[in-house]
């Protein structure tokens, strides 16, 4: 059975492994399923546990830590850090709120990383293997292969099925660099064991891992270059966000270097080409985060008769694959490689295959968030989106800095837009860049969803004084003087 290490070898991180792959355990003998589930992520747990809810027998595998990446090397530990970063940088405002420190913040980066290891160890309680199996799933930790259609093994255990859904996320993208060898960079899947801090740290990536580390890194105290071969930062959100989040990192005091390629590593030195020449950046650790791929190389799948692509698992739009009896969820076949996509996919997944629903996956409305302060949220079909789907959509847009409880809170930086099909109201998609985005997105998801338009959004009534005011006060933009709704 596979032996899960996670450094420094500390109460949490013993706790977690407990949790996520207890060293005792021994796997059943094996036998009939109506349903096996590869991989215990979010989307593997949710499949898992949704079937067996149902009434079904049930079998969830799991190579590493139930809890996937996630809980272990991702939305958990990097959500604890940024939390820490942030704070930090709050204290660092305090002239402008009334007070002031005797000295600047001094972290303590020991204290921060105790921190960030003992959260994930409570987010991980609620994915361990015990409580798979008390929800009625039952678990098998080790290696999986298909060996025919519908048979897996799990470490000399054979589990037949009737169906099987392949849940096992993504692992980090290596892009080739010379003089680049394993174990002197850092991933997502290592950063976490950090135990100091790097004084000056290397980040290559300027998707939304490389930027919420980045700034979470320099808020602590490193020293910081991030390095992108797109001219902007998150370069999948629309232009103005990339750019109005890099003004805001280079203030912060983060060196971009966007444009440029990282060509050679070694002996603490990255040297990276771009427009301008090149550029040598010495560093102390280096990030690489520069994508993810799924994570279905060793599960023979053709065995199974399942096809694959360059981008994962191929399915069709109701998420099967070329195997009638197989299924995929998550990072492991769809497109956005997010936690909510894995589950919401899951929860489809399971109504298609075992209770034939055949709904197909292009009616979920899926949003996404960059933990970035501020953060970057979106939804639907944006300019972009509809620039490459030839859709014409009309936008309506409010600066955040005229919303009053932004500026009271002194986070003004950023804007929300909604757009709607050309020529209606009806809410097609919506950009926010504001402090708590990915709490307040979730409005426009619903209205989306539920095909709410923007006229109704406009007589809802908000709380004032929030910052989700500002998608109603976009909304009366559209409704006008003959709305019912009155703006402050």
């Amino acid at each position: 059975m596979t032996t899960i290490e996670l450094y420094p070898d500390d109460v949490h991180n013993q706790r977690t492994i407990r949790q996520g792959h207890p060293s005792d355990w021994v796997n059943r003998e094996g036998g009939d399923y109506d349903l096996v589930v590869l991989g215990g992520g979010p989307g593997g747990l949710v499949a898992a546990m949704t079937a067996a809810a149902g009434g079904h027998r049930v079998a969830m595998t799991e190579q590493r830590l139930t809890g996937g990446t996630c809980v272990n090397f991702g939305c958990t530990p990097s959500k604890a850090l940024i939390r820490c970063a942030r704070a930090v940088h709050d204290a660092s405002r305090g002239v402008e709120f009334g007070f002031r420190l005797d000295a600047p913040p001094q972290t303590d980066f020991g204290s921060v990383m105790d921190r960030v290891r003992r959260m994930r160890s409570l987010s991980s309680s609620g994915d361990a293997v015990e409580v798979v199996e008390q929800a009625g799933a039952e678990v098998y930790l080790g290696h999986t292969r298909f060996t025919a259609p519908n048979t897996v093994e799990v470490e000399g255990r054979l589990l037949r099925f009737r169906k099987a859904v392949i849940a096992t996320g993504s692992d980090p993208v290596m892009p080739p660099i010379e003089g680049l060898r394993t174990g002197e960079y850092l991933t997502n899947e290592t950063v976490f064991s950090l135990t100091e801090l790097p004084a000056r740290l290397v980040v290559i990536g300027g998707g939304p891992l490389g930027c919420e580390l980045a700034q979470a890194f320099r808020r602590l105290g490193s020293e910081v270059d991030l390095v992108s071969h797109s001219r902007a930062l998150l370069p999948n959100d629309e232009a103005e966000v990339g750019e109005l989040i890099g003004r805001l990192f280079e203030q912060e005091g983060l060196r971009l270097h966007l444009g440029f390629t990282a060509v050679r590593a070694g002996a603490g030195r990255l040297l990276v080409q771009g427009p301008d020449g090149t550029r040598e950046l010495p560093y102390d650790a280096l990030l690489i985060a520069t994508g993810r791929k799924a994570n279905v190389e060793h599960l023979d799948l053709g065995a199974a008769g399942v096809h694959v692509a360059r981008d994962g698992v191929e399915v069709d739009e109701y998420l099967c694959t070329s195997n009638p009896d197989v299924y995929a969820v998550g990072d492991a076949t769809f497109p956005q490689k997010f936690t909510h996509a894995a589950m919401a996919t899951a929860r489809l997944c399971i109504a298609n295959a075992l209770d034939g629903a055949h709904r197909p996956a292009r009616e979920l409305v899926i949003p996404h968030c960059t933990y970035t302060d501020p953060e970057v949220a979106e939804v639907g079909l944006t300019p972009r989106r509809a620039r490459d789907e030839g859709v014409a959509i009309d936008a309506y847009r409010l600066e955040l800095a005229k919303v009053e409880r932004a500026f009271i809170d002194g986070e003004e930086e950023g804007f929300g837009a909604i757009y709607t099909r050309s020529g209606s109201g009806e809410i097609a998609g919506a950009t926010l860049v504001a402090a708590h985005a990915g709490e307040m997105i979730s409005e426009l998801t619903l209205a989306i969803t539920n095909q709410v338009p923007l006229e109704a959004l406009a007589n809802t009534v908000h709380c004032y004084p929030t910052q989700a005011e500002v998608f109603q006060r976009i909304a009366l933009q559209y409704a006008g003087p003959q709305s019912v709704a009155v703006a402050h």
